[in-house]
């Protein structure tokens, strides 16, 4: 997960921090019923790690998502 491309500018993107105002980390919360995302792997919180592109600055965040548990 520490190695991504940025899709415009097609350079290594440096791993960041983002916060909202220091409230705590950032995640993607999830419901637990059995759809998609369950099947995905996704569990009920899952922490966000954010990459900026030092040459445009577009900056993204990835689901830290296991995939083993989808198979």
């Amino acid at each position: 997960m520490d190695e991504r491309r940025c899709p415009d500018c097609d350079v290594q993107m440096k791993k960041t921090r983002v916060t909202a105002e220091g409230i705590g980390d950032l995640y993607v919360e999830t419901d637990r019923d059995g759809g998609v995302l369950s099947h995905l792997g996704i569990g009920y919180q899952n922490p966000l790690h954010a990459f900026l592109c030092p040459e445009c600055g577009i900056t993204t965040l990835y689901a830290d998502i296991d995939t083993t548990e989808s198979e």
